[in-house]
């Protein structure tokens, strides 16, 4: 079975007194993470984690600590916090539905000396499989959040290059220009290599994702959707969500 990775870094050093506590916290279970100087160097050697678990004590304090403070982490743990069992000593977050960039758009708000973050991300696989190599640039400032993939920028050259001569454009007929696109065909794919390289998957087969689970999961991620965000990413969380839906239909038939 083939191990797909995402190697990111995130620049430039978050001071400390720019974050929360809760956003700290989560950060530092999103990712790994580094003191250095008066603050914190984040990145992950495989990837940032969309299912974090934290002992219900410390997430509380978290958050009263700075409960006045907006913020997009304040409010997704909120929503997920009031339902758990009183009884339950840890709970899990499922990030999933969120994306957690706009943590550090909240952080680029309030800071007084960062203007911009840069989240950069390898797509590397244990095997050569064409769909497993690539890469990923995100820039988030207090104004937008923008992404590009490898492959958004090879597309923009294979654009560009049709524009450059005019006989291909017709040859090839009509372009569309699609801002952002989330298809359920390619969000079937991306399930099928989510699964196989997360261990946590490994006990639901990709066929047990149905049309409906990725239909109902782009439903919910489009209306959420920032459209200055990152088409791969979209479609990443698709499919996550997909195979989440798909994971509790199973449990419940079982």
């Amino acid at each position: 079975m083939a191990d797909y990775h995402s190697p990111t870094v995130v620049q430039p050093t978050i001071p400390d007194r720019d974050m929360t506590p809760l956003e700290r916290l989560l950060l530092s279970h999103i990712l790994d993470c580094e003191p250095d100087g008066d603050g914190f160097y984040f990145y992950s050697e495989t990837g940032p984690n969309d299912g974090i678990e934290l002992p219900v004590a410390e997430l509380r304090t978290a958050l009263a600590a700075f409960d006045s403070v907006p913020s997009t982490a304040h409010d997704y743990v909120i929503e997920r916090l009031d339902p758990a069992d009183p009884d339950e000593t840890h709970i899990t977050i499922d990030l999933s539905g969120t994306s957690w960039e706009f943590i550090l758009q909240d952080i680029v708000r309030r800071s007084r000396t960062l203007d911009h973050i840069t989240v950069v991300s390898a797509f590397t696989c244990t095997k050569m499989r064409p769909d497993g190599f690539g890469g990923m640039a995100v820039l988030i400032s207090a104004d937008a959040i923008k992404g590009k993939s490898t492959h958004d920028i090879l597309e923009d050259f294979l654009a560009e290059g049709a524009e450059d001569d005019p006989m291909r454009s017709v040859a090839c007929g009509a372009r569309s220009h699609v801002l952002l696109a989330l298809d359920e065909p390619s969000v079937k794919q991306e399930v099928r290599v989510v699964i196989e390289s997360d261990p946590a998957f490994a006990a639901l087969a990709p066929e047990a994702v149905t049309d409906a689970d990725i239909r109902s999961a782009c439903i919910a991620v489009a209306e959420h959707a920032d459209l200055a965000e990152e088409q791969g990413a979209a479609r990443f969380r698709a499919a996550l969500r997909a195979i989440r839906e798909a994971e509790r239909r199973c449990a419940q038939i079982n």
